[in-house]
């Protein structure tokens, strides 16, 4: 028997889908713009790879904040992976960090759609995906890489980054919700 109420299904609006896929095709040029750069500092120097690397959670970032939809970063680092795994210099392994920092977000942010997230909750964020990204990309450190020194320097350089474009997705929110784009 039911209890006369209707169930109700949470759909995830077009416009999130169609924001989160537009932010992905973007990444995907960002990345094509920094793969040259990324590829010589991960062999050259861990951290300064890593602070740079942070610009590839960019977009799913913003996707997840301007959007308010849990799973929007991480279908948004999937369209970016997707688009770049022919490009990327370790083919399709290149999806999992970036499918990695898209569900770290969406795990760390709000889980129900709509709720307003602060500052605070934003740079948390950053910075979980920092230390996860840090995590994933151990395996593939040289040898010689695998020192305290470098691995400190590394992690404090990939938490960093990305707390600096959680900084950035906060002002980008401020100023799209200032223009009347986003609430």
């Amino acid at each position: 028997m039911t209890d006369g109420r209707a169930k109700t299904v949470r759909r995830v609006p077009t416009s999130a889908l169609l924001v989160s896929a537009a932010l992905g095709a973007i990444q995907a040029l960002v990345f094509l713009a920094v793969v040259p750069v990324t590829g010589v500092l991960a062999a050259a120097s861990p951290p300064a790879y890593a602070l740079v690397a942070a610009v590839h959670t960019a977009l799913p970032f913003l996707a997840r904040v301007v959007t308010r939809t849990p799973g929007a970063a991480t279908l948004t680092a999937f369209v970016a992976g997707a688009l770049t795994v022919a490009v990327s210099p370790i083919g399709p392994l290149g999806l999992v960090p970036l499918l990695l920092g898209g569900l770290v977000l969406d795990l760390v942010l709000p889980l129900r759609r709509d709720a307003r997230v602060g500052a605070g909750r934003i740079l948390a964020a950053g910075a979980v995906a920092g230390i996860a990204l840090f995590l994933v990309a151990l395996p593939v450190f040289s040898p010689e890489h695998l020192v305290p020194a470098v691995l400190v320097a590394t992690l404090a350089a990939r938490v960093v980054g990305e707390v600096a474009v959680a900084g950035v997705v906060i002002a980008v929110r401020r100023l799209l919700a200032r223009a009347g784009v986003v609430r």
